[in-house]
């Protein structure tokens, strides 16, 4: 490379506002696909949300926003070509924080704050209007996001399917204590204290090269590595450390094998749950807490508290490594596989990975130990996570926001509660907790559909769904309401969209549309099946239900004939279960949301906190 090429790759730390204020970026056709998931999504929006928190205070005017602590969010690498900026590593970002933008702008709308972020959303360069990240195939999805309009994701490609839904899940994880007096404070804080450092590379194959040399893991050390050196050098002679070296490069391989990322996961949700002690206080300029520095720097923070790891002599090292680090990676790995498929005794953790809950594995990790065996580890794990679920359903059920920055300080108080204790104590201390948290299940009496629970909703119809399949000896097809690709699952409503067929019972149409949208109303059904059948009226509606779902089924008097063991499921439990064939009134509506509820309530009955026979094997 010639020294003229050389002094045009330049390094420069921008805003936010510095990167996209009236900016376009192409993307190569190598480089389209927008595959970040609802953990990714997640964990930045936590990530800002909590950054921010940790600097606001109520008394702070707009202009104190600027000493706010920054937040970097890494590198970017851009390179021209044609006169078009192509951004050659950093889409995923810059995606998500698109999204994140125009959920601001939306809360904003009215406000003299609008304007300066449109401009880092959707630009007119040239008497034309892009998007920021210009590519054709999204235009159509971002501009029905923007413009709040209707739009099918169905049959996109995945780039798209995976916007439109990551866009649903930031209005629906963003606090809400945020979207009042603090959301121009956070607009200004996330336009012009979150920070990216833009790399700029001459030419495509220049831009190309940074970028692999930057994701070339072997040109780097991660936390991981340096924390396997720190504990391996200390661990003995040369053979023990050969050894070691063995073992833990193995665990490593199975872990990043597993999931993405999985090894560093681990090692922050093993230290957290089982030796944090200290966390970051929710005001302005606190200093971090073990929690925190866990969750940046871990391989630091061991390095400077060995002695509350207990480990100061050889043979405490590799106790470490063979005792504790390979036993509890060997039960992550089996969370991470009960995450994604129901798994017999840990069917409660596949329910927690559903909600989008990311504080789950550490909680679970602090309860248990590494010399719990496969029983106790089973019967501990599935108490935790029931508990867990119990919980974050009360929260659907109250609209309460349980994103990382507004249970975090919940969750490591109960991680210190349950750490390390044994499977007799566990019930009666999860039991205890349960009954200190204000919300109650009853809030699912009163619980609706609204634009931000409508994943919570198809949540809470998939497990009362399920819960039925599973106690009348059907398939449990929890899964398939949820992640079903070919003609998904929808919330629909029992009642059409049609006020003038309900006339006789509401005055309004707001108060039609009120009672529409309450949880008793609603079911789960094919995309196809609602394509086919949604505008229908009820009467000849409830026909098409008996081929349906057990929970849809059970409005049509042919699920109550000639089948014994959902007629016991229903004496056993004792729930107003009824077939309504001929009409839905406003008071079929209430009885059926009453239903909802002591289903609901069967389900997350506390008492049901015991340990499963499994555990004495």
């Amino acid at each position: 490379m010639t020294t003229d090429a050389l002094s045009r790759i330049t390094g420069t730390a921008q805003s936010i506002q510095d990167v996209l204020a009236n900016s376009r970026f192409g993307l190569d056709f190598y480089q389209r696909e927008y595959d970040w998931q609802s953990m990714q999504v997640a964990e930045l929006l936590d990530d800002l949300t909590t950054r921010f928190r940790d600097n606001f205070d109520e008394s702070h005017e707009r202009k104190d926003v600027a000493s706010y602590r920054p937040y970097f969010l890494g590198p970017i690498v851009t390179a021209e070509r044609d006169d078009i900026r192509y951004l050659v590593d950093g889409q995923q970002r810059l995606t998500t924080l698109t999204l994140l933008l125009i959920h601001l702008y939306k809360c904003l709308e009215g406000s003299k704050d609008q304007e300066a972020l449109h401009a880092l959303i959707h630009s007119t360069q040239y008497g034309e209007t892009s998007f920021n990240i210009a590519v054709d195939e999204r235009e159509k999805c971002m501009t029905a996001i923007l413009e709040g309009t209707e739009f099918d994701p169905e049959g996109q490609p995945d780039s798209v399917r995976n916007i439109w839904f990551r866009y649903q899940e930031i209005v629906e994880r963003f606090p809400e204590e945020l979207e009042s007096t603090p959301l121009p404070f956070f607009a200004d804080w996330l336009m012009n204290r979150v920070i990216l450092v833009e790399i700029t590379a001459p030419d495509q194959d220049m831009a190309l090269e940074i970028f692999e040399t930057m994701n070339d893991r072997g040109l780097r050390l991660s936390n991981t590595d340096m924390l396997k050196s720190f504990l391996l050098a200390r661990s003995g002679d040369e053979a023990t450390i050969e050894r070691l070296n063995v073992t833990w490069r193995n665990r490593i391989t199975e872990l990043a094998d597993a999931e993405k990322n999985a090894d560093a996961e681990f090692i922050k949700a093993w230290l957290r749950g089982d030796y944090a002690k200290t966390i970051r206080e929710r005001k302005s300029k606190a200093a971090p807490g073990d929690f925190d520095i866990i969750g940046t720097a871990f391989h630091k923070w061991v390095r400077d508290n060995t002695e509350a790891l207990d480990l100061r002599q050889n043979a405490d090292y590799v106790r470490f490594v063979d005792h504790e680090f390979v036993r509890l990676s060997g039960r992550y790995l089996q969370l991470i596989e009960a995450t994604k498929d129901q798994t017999p005794g840990l069917e409660s953790v596949h329910y927690l990975r559903c909600t989008g809950f990311t504080l789950h594995l550490p909680l679970i990790l602090s309860a248990i130990t590494s010399d719990d065996d496969e029983g106790t580890f089973v019967a501990k794990a599935n108490l935790v996570a029931k508990a867990l679920d119990i919980y974050l359903v009360r929260r659907m059920a109250n609209y309460r926001n349980f994103g990382y920055s507004t249970v975090v300080y919940t969750m490591f108080n109960l991680m210190k509660t349950v750490r390390d204790q044994s499977l007799e104590e566990l019930p009666k201390l999860l039991t205890d907790w349960l009954a200190t948290e204000e919300e109650g299940i009853e809030g699912l009496g009163q619980l609706k559909l609204t634009q931000r629970n409508g994943s919570q909703i198809r949540y809470l119809l998939a497990r009362i769904t399920s819960w039925i399949e599973q106690n009348t000896d059907q398939t449990d097809n929890f899964s398939e309401y949820l992640e079903r690709q070919k003609d998904p699952f929808e919330v629909e409503h029992i009642w059409a969209n049609h006020f003038e067929r309900h006339r006789d019972e509401f005055e309004t149409e707001a108060e039609f549309q009120d009672h529409r949208n309450r949880f008793g109303g609603l079911v789960l059904l094919p995309k196809s099946f609602n394509a086919s059948f949604g505008d229908m009226a009820y009467t000849k509606k409830v026909e098409h239900y008996a081929s349906q779902n057990a929970l849809v089924r059970s409005l049509h008097p042919m699920a109550y004939e000639n089948n014994p063991t959902f007629v016991k499921m229903v004496e056993t439990h004792a729930l107003n279960f009824k077939a309504y064939p001929d009409e839905f009134t406003k008071s079929a509506l209430v009885e059926r949301q009453d239903l909802y509820l002591a289903i609901a309530q069967t389900i997350g009955d506390p008492s049901s906190l015991q340990p499963t026979p499994a555990a004495d094997s």
